[in-house]
């Protein structure tokens, strides 16, 4: 049983999270108030939401199979459904799921890298949080170069049938052109947050 709310994951987790190529959560956080109930054998809806269409269906289907993977039944929101919160209680309990997991994507400052690998940056050094994947200024390439970013996860768990917010984390990923490991490493690291939370 968890005996305060979570703050950040140990830096022997994020290690080996790294490791295996999974974006360790930049931090968690419990509702204390809420005791950790495992939804294995329940019914979690879940939704994803982003800009793009593409990511949000690969978001979907690859939470699903996470949690699915942990033992829950899972069901999906209806293309044609707002992802509303009124429209999603709504959505759980025609379903009759016990819990929603709802998770953003959304792309993190861009970073500009370049094939020749010579560039020249503009702006401040820096990173985001507490991993600092590099500056964070633009840098302007010379020559051919590909445009490739990070991406942001910031995910929730909520109960149907009291509304209440049990859980929610937020993951991130170092700049890379690599979408599928992208969705792939943020979509385990933040149902791994709620199974280390204790609910499945």
């Amino acid at each position: 049983m968890l005996y305060r709310p979570l703050a950040t994951i140990s830096l022997t987790t994020a290690a080996a999270l790294a490791g295996c190529g999974i974006a360790p959560l930049d931090a968690q956080w419990k509702d204390p108030g809420h005791p950790a109930e495992s939804l294995r054998g329940t019914t979690v809806l879940v939704v994803c939401e982003s800009d793009e269409q593409v990511v949000k269906q690969m978001c979907q289907d690859r939470v699903a199979a996470e949690l699915r993977a942990l033992g829950a039944n899972t069901a999906l929101v209806p293309y044609s459904v707002d992802p509303t919160a009124s429209r999603l209680s709504d959505e759980a309990r025609a379903v009759k799921a016990r819990a929603i997991f709802s998770t953003k994507l959304s792309p993190d400052v861009p970073r500009y890298g370049s094939s020749s690998g010579v560039s020249v940056g503009f702006g401040m050094g820096g990173g985001f949080g507490h991993r600092g994947f590099g500056g964070v200024g633009v840098s302007a390439p010379l020559g051919g170069s590909r445009i490739s970013q990070g991406y942001v996860a910031n995910a929730s768990l909520s109960d149907v049938a009291s509304g209440r917010l049990m859980w929610t984390g937020k993951a991130s990923t170092r700049s890379s052109e690599d979408l599928n490991w992208q969705v792939d490493s943020l979509t385990k690291a933040v149902v791994g947050g709620a199974q280390q939370a204790g609910f499945f």
